[in-house]
């Protein structure tokens, strides 16, 4: 699968957030830290995954982790360069610019609509 950029819909407003879809393994690995214009895109949508880390970032993320249907089970805000996390129940991560998820009131039991 192809990288592309998405509009992720925040529930509960009218707001959309534009995503990057991780594709290539290449992609996948680097996240948001191979991402290093983020102009365009506010976050990137890593899926088939349950541990995330920030080696090689130089700033803090926020890391959403997801069910399989889409719903959060863990936030990770402002998550430090050189850390890790990881979520059982999680089939799928954002990684977010540092403080985006709490301005879009992302906490765990809301319903993103992101499928694995």
């Amino acid at each position: 699968m192809a990288e592309k950029t998405i509009d992720l819909k925040v529930p509960g407003t009218r707001n959309r957030v534009p995503v990057r879809t991780t594709g290539q393994w290449r992609s996948r690995f680097l996240g948001l830290a191979g991402a290093r214009e983020l102009k365009k895109s506010c976050g990137v949508w890593v899926k088939r995954c349950r541990s995330i880390n920030t080696f090689g970032f130089d700033q803090p993320v926020d890391v959403v982790f997801l069910s399989a249907d889409g719903v959060v089970t863990k936030v990770v805000a402002g998550m430090k360069p050189w850390r890790m996390s990881s979520c059982p129940d999680a089939r799928t991560v954002l990684e977010l610019r540092a403080g985006l998820a709490s301005r879009l009131h992302l906490a765990p039991g809301v319903e993103m609509g992101l499928l694995a």
